[in-house]
């Protein structure tokens, strides 16, 4: 367990954990010189556990109190779950006092206990009259139920008692889920003689051992655009101040590690990672929490764990959110940050130097349109309500189909289709990397089927499509994997049937009468005899059949996928429409695009029908034009 001090400058932090642990924090020569904490300092306390009956290890970590090093205090209590806030006796609460207590509230602290210290240079009555102010502002703070004690680290008044709170806060500690990927803040880097690179910092989630690997995630590449990481191998471990040879989470751990790596490439607020993000985030949604009035689009400080960044706020209710009420806001950052669903950032008015609020992250890759659609805030309202990994998982599933390699990577989990799969009232299927529900799966087939019954009223003339094209009308921006499975379902049942490349209802079949089929011989015939397409009045007179009853016929043929109309009343046979697809398919192999004049040159047509003809193969989905040449689509669509 660790807990991060806080409190105004010269209230005693420092000599406090001194008198706890017997170690002076201040490790720098300025800071003992000075008598200033200037950067962070660390210290253990050694106790019998009441509930193992075995030797366990407090840590602390040391903060300074001066307001010209806040950014290092943040990056001590960004990484604890527990605090305390020190107040000296004699002075009371100070402005650092107040604005150390509002950082710890905004951070949502586990547990916050609170020490008058100097007790040896105040009396009773005034110690009383202090305690008595205390119990009242940190109410009006939301801490309801105040642990408040008195010592002296010169005395020794006191101190006994604390340390028995202390260990007891311990002792009672939430174990943390071992399922999550460990992660570890970075706050240190220095080489040791004889063992090579250390690192340290305070472990957020997870286990670890000497001998794993893990992911060396910098800041200073994320800002280049680079998600990539290095790996790293744990050569030795330290945990809570000793040598140990695993470590787990809400320790002061240091590492030995070795790897493509040196001392210049790692800073403060860099990560190692078990389980390392596959995307730069620069952009997040958070439920806000607002300290101080905040207006839309106002320029901020973000710190998160031992790192900080400049950032703008963009407010999705509202122009405005007034101090201590909620709202929901998407944060854009200067400079990415590693971060995982529930992480909890402070937010910093840099200009004024005041605490504007905090933020839980509720969506790490917010989409680019829609973010105000009453839809998106109803779904996030709801989000924001939920605070386990599996209440998460199972609403987000409950909303669309979900990566499994983006919620491992979301959320820190190792096993997240364990998770989802404990879903009792929803069955969850998988296809590649995709999960989704029983019901999802039922309304995407439904959701298939309509728009083929929609595109069989409006092209009657035709009958049916290519899967690119069907996949675009009926599930855009769904998973392929899962299209391509349930079409493949879909066509295993018969309810859509694949005629020579064209996808249909089965119920869109029609069958020729002996007469058209006879009809049908001749006018195939006669469409042999010239590589343009036909218009049907020329086909007519060609194949001395009445105009009207050839019009007809073309349009059953066409539904029977036996010719395609280009244009209305002109057609072309489909062993035609093959023979063009396979000449346009090889020379954009060849050459990555087709021009209108490389077409005319391969179809051997004129250009107007040349130019009627590509904007077909454009209308049924085979290519696509772009500027002014044309791309393949769907390249699997229209092979003989």
């Amino acid at each position: 367990m660790i807990i991060a001090t806080a409190g105004h400058v010269d209230h005693g932090k420092t000599h406090l954990l001194q008198a706890l642990t017997g170690t002076n924090a201040d490790r720098l020569p300025e800071e003992q010189k000075r008598g200033l904490t200037i950067d962070l300092g660390y210290a253990f306390m050694p106790y019998l556990s009441a509930t193992t009956q075995q030797q366990e290890t407090l840590g602390f970590i040391d903060v300074p109190g001066h307001e010209k090093f806040l950014s290092n205090m943040l990056a001590g209590v960004g990484t604890a779950h527990h605090a305390m806030l020190i107040v000296a006796g004699d002075e009371g609460m100070m402005a650092q006092s107040y604005e150390h207590l509002a950082i710890l509230r905004l951070l949502a602290m586990d547990s916050l206990t609170v020490v008058i210290t100097k007790s040896d240079l105040t009396t009773v009555e005034q110690q009383q009259q202090l305690e008595a102010q205390l119990t009242q502002l940190l109410f009006q703070q939301g801490f309801t139920e105040p642990q408040i004690f008195h010592c002296s680290s010169f005395t020794s008044d006191g101190i006994d008692v604390l340390k028995a709170h202390l260990i007891a806060l311990a002792d009672n500690e939430k174990q943390q889920q071992n399922d999550l990927g460990f992660r570890l803040a970075i706050d240190r880097a220095f080489h040791v003689k004889g063992a090579g690179l250390v690192v340290t910092g305070t472990a957020l989630s997870g286990n670890i051992a000497v001998g794993d690997s893990l992911q060396f995630v910098s800041h200073h590449k994320l800002k280049q655009g680079q998600a990539q990481t290095k790996n790293v191998r744990i050569k030795g471990l330290h945990a809570q101040g000793k040598t140990a040879q695993t470590a787990t989470a809400n320790q002061r751990v240091a590492m030995n590690i070795v790897g493509d790596i040196d001392k210049q490439d790692l800073n403060r607020g860099d990560w190692l990672v078990e389980i390392a993000p596959n995307t730069v985030i620069n952009r997040v949604t958070v439920a806000l929490t607002a300290n101080t009035d905040i207006k839309h689009w106002q320029a901020m400080q973000v710190f998160h764990a031992a790192t900080h960044t400049t950032a703008r706020i963009a407010l999705l209710e509202t122009d405005e959110v007034k101090a201590g009420n909620s709202a929901l806001a998407e944060i854009t950052f200067d400079s990415p940050l590693c971060l995982a669903e529930q992480d909890r950032l402070l937010l910093r008015d840099p200009a004024l130097k005041t605490n504007l609020g905090s933020g839980l992250v509720i969506d790490l890759l917010p989409p680019n349109r829609g973010k105000r659609k009453p839809e998106r805030l109803a779904y996030l309202t709801q989000r924001a309500t939920l605070n386990t990994t599996k209440d998460i998982v199972a609403f987000k599933l409950a909303n669309k189909p979900q990566s499994i390699s983006e919620l491992t990577w979301q959320h820190q989990y190792s096993n997240i289709e364990q998770v989802a799969c404990h879903q009792v009232d929803n069955e969850i299927s998988q296809y590649g990397d995709f999960l989704c529900t029983s019901d999802y799966k039922t309304q995407l087939q439904q959701l298939i089927i309509e728009k083929l019954a929609q595109y069989h009223l409006q092209e009657n003339d035709h009958i049916g499509l290519g899967k690119d094209r069907l996949y675009r009308i009926a599930a855009l921006n769904q998973p392929t994997t899962i299209f391509n499975a349930l079409l493949t379902q879909l066509l295993a049942q018969q309810r859509i049937i694949n005629t020579r490349g064209w996808l249909h209802l089965a119920s869109h079949q029609l069958q020729l009468t002996e007469q058209e089929q006879h009809h049908w011989l001749h006018v195939a015939q006669m469409m042999q005899t010239s590589q343009e397409p036909w218009w049907v009045r020329d086909l007519a007179n060609a194949c001395d059949i009445d105009e009207d009853e050839l019009r007809t016929l073309s349009y059953k043929l066409a539904q029977l996928g036996y010719i395609s109309a280009i244009v209305k009343d002109r057609y072309v046979t489909h062993e035609y429409l093959i023979h063009i697809a396979n000449a346009v398919r090889k020379h954009i192999e060849q050459n990555q695009k087709l021009e209108t004049a490389d077409f005319r040159n391969l179809s051997q047509l004129g250009r107007k029908v040349a130019v009627q003809i590509l904007e077909y193969l454009d209308k049924i989905g085979f290519t696509k034009r772009k500027f002014n040449y044309r791309e393949l689509r769907d390249e699997d669509l229209l092979k003989g």
